[in-house]
């Protein structure tokens, strides 16, 4: 798929090298499951100290607090859908369980080795305080625990980043007009 940029939530998202980006929620994989399926924005293919892993991220231009209930948890619950479902989708797509990611899934992304193959599950929220990000950590990973305990992932495979800490990991372009 396209290596340019991924305009989400009023962030802009890469470009990213060729065949590290695959923009699942635009595919046509997701266009023919959709259908009460939620998904994730995109998965993005990162070296880290660990091996290479899929980022599947999930972006949000806002999110409410725990303490607004019950929008709190229903939010945390969609969240957990769209990034179960891009990482279920990616592993089926790799698997060729659908025809067309024969097509547009980046050769990188084909040759994966599941065996071995890290994930993790990022939320990125657009003009969040870095000091609200804690309790949506917790609650993500704890609605996350299965998936990452069935798939033996290591416990930091959950990770909520604000807009700012996304540019650190080099996820999203900063602001017009700002400092690199």
């Amino acid at each position: 798929m396209s290596t340019d940029a991924i305009i989400e939530s009023g962030m802009t998202f890469g470009p990213y090298p060729v065949g590290q980006c695959f923009y699942i929620e635009k595919s046509a994989c997701y266009k023919k499951v959709q259908e009460g399926v939620q998904m994730a924005e995109f998965l993005l293919l990162r070296q880290q100290q660990e091996g290479p892993t899929v980022w599947i991220v999930e972006a949000k231009s806002s999110s409410p607090r725990p303490e607004t209930q019950p929008n709190f948890t229903e939010f945390i619950d969609e969240i957990r859908s769209k990034l179960t479902h891009g990482f279920l989708l990616a592993v089926a797509a790799r698997l060729q369980r659908h025809p067309a990611a024969a097509d547009e899934l980046p050769d990188s992304f084909k040759t994966l080795d599941l065996q071995a193959q890290g994930f993790r599950f990022v939320l990125v929220i657009n003009g969040h305080k870095q000091e609200w990000l804690a309790p949506l950590q917790s609650a993500l990973s704890l609605v996350l625990k299965p998936i990452v305990k069935t798939w033996a992932l290591p416990a930091t495979s959950v990770v909520v980043l604000n807009h700012e800490l996304a540019q650190k990991h080099g996820l999203i372009l900063p602001a017009a007009g700002a400092a690199l």
